[in-house]
């Protein structure tokens, strides 16, 4: 922690030098709202530039070069594994938001999130760094985050955005998520046009109002998206092998999905219909 804490100083006393910078957040979360302390961990990075950021996956670059190269890892599919397989763009100075998800299809999300921020006087120190206390409800989760002046950017993880500092540290009202500081990089070039591979196959452009809609809708009936052009083209089976007409299997992945979703109902892309 010692070492840590000497290499965030560093590259804090050069912030004003380069402008470009990578922050790392290790994200934490649980899936399920009545198992809370079974939890998860992920690699986050905002890339912060002159004229936005990026928030994302920390592993989706190296899978984007084995994708480029038409290589995976044995036994994995690309992207396979990733918990937060979408991208947050925020452009500055007006914080417009591009937000790339997908829910059956891929989308890209206009939005233009205003937080109300309530800031307190209770301060702290977090990785010799001085940190304030504020809080804020976001699609109706209430979270507490702590930022800091010494790295003066109104940015953060996820949506976070429009405080006197960089937000190191959030989490929500029941501590089933949160989004901690681990590491401060330096940037050779911050280019906001360039996104992950991903999401650069023609997402739909669409508004909020639209994906809330949209994941709506998957949540009531999470039924399959049917492949191929005829009866012909593919075949489905159940668990024992056994081949079903599409009705009868989509019925069953339906179920399916809803038993799972009964166990992911913390995830904080299903906030937006809540």
């Amino acid at each position: 922690m010692h070492r840590i804490i000497i290499a965030l100083l560093l590259l804090l006393n050069q912030f004003s030098k380069g402008q470009n910078k990578r922050f790392v957040y290790e994200y934490s979360f649980a899936q399920d709202s009545t198992h809370l302390d079974t939890r998860e961990k992920e690699l986050l990075n905002l890339d912060i530039g002159k004229t936005g950021s990026k928030f994302y996956a920390s592993e989706v670059p190296e899978q984007d070069s084995l994708v480029k190269i038409k290589e995976r890892p044995i036994g994995k599919y690309p992207y396979q594994g990733i918990k937060f397989l979408e991208l947050i763009i925020k452009k500055y100075p007006e914080f417009t938001i591009d937000f790339y998800t997908s829910c059956q299809n891929y989308y890209k999300v206009n939005m233009n999130k205003k937080l109300n921020w309530q800031i307190s006087p209770e301060k702290d120190q977090f990785l010799g760094m001085p940190v304030q206390k504020a809080t804020t409800v976001l699609n109706k989760r209430k979270w507490t985050v702590w930022f800091t002046p010494d790295i003066p950017i109104q940015d953060g993880p996820y949506f976070f955005q429009g405080l006197p500092g960089l937000v190191v540290k959030a989490e929500d009202e029941n501590k089933g998520i949160s989004f901690t500081l681990v590491a401060i990089k330096s940037l050779s070039a911050f280019d906001i046009k360039d996104i992950p591979y991903y999401f650069r196959l023609d997402p739909i452009s669409i508004d909020e109002n639209d994906l809330r809609k949209i994941i709506k809708n998957y949540y009531e009936k999470p039924a399959p998206m049917k492949a191929g052009n005829s009866e012909d083209d593919v075949h489905y089976y159940d668990n024992s092998g056994k081949e079903l007409a599409w009705p009868e299997f989509s019925r069953m992945m339906e179920q399916n999905n809803k038993n799972a979703l009964k166990k992911r109902n913390n995830l904080l892309r299903w906030d937006i219909i809540k």
